[in-house]
């Protein structure tokens, strides 16, 4: 059973480095510019979007409430989800972060296959489901058409 288990892991362990080096060798070629400013979710929100070769495209999404600061990352091959990443980072102000939070979903074909998580947030919480990002993806990808208009 123990085999299985390690099996898992390993196997999990190199997809999340396929895609990380995937999205890293990505992420390199994209522009740090904003491109545009939001306010779809009561608060103001900095959007870059990354259109690269091969049918990749990378959407980082960040702002803050008070004194949190939000980050969430979308990586898509083919318009197909594989990769996304949510921050919390609480950094009240003229200090560095305080307490930080983050988790990474690796996907395909609209399946999450594993995540990781660091830090001390949501994941914690018996009731939090992680095919969350799902809806927040979706979410996301309406709200950029609506940009785009």
């Amino acid at each position: 059973m123990s085999c299985n288990a390690q099996n898992q892991s390993s196997k999990e362990e190199k997809i999340r480095k396929e895609v990380n080096n995937e999205f890293d060798k990505n992420l390199s070629k994209c522009s740090m510019e904003v491109d545009v400013v939001t306010d779809f979710n009561g608060k103001r929100e900095f959007w870059r979007v990354c259109n690269l070769k091969d049918n990749y495209r990378i959407i980082k999404i960040e702002s803050h409430i008070k004194d949190t600061y939000y980050q969430e990352i979308y990586f898509e091959k083919k318009r197909d989800l594989i990769y996304a990443k949510e921050t919390e980072n609480y950094m009240p102000k003229n200090q560095f972060t305080q307490m930080a939070w983050n988790c990474e979903f690796y996907t395909k074909k609209g399946e999450l296959i594993t995540l990781i998580s660091l830090g001390h947030g949501k994941t914690e919480d018996d009731e939090w489901n992680p095919e969350i990002i799902f809806e927040m993806y979706k979410s996301r990808l309406e709200e950029l058409e609506k940009i785009k208009k």
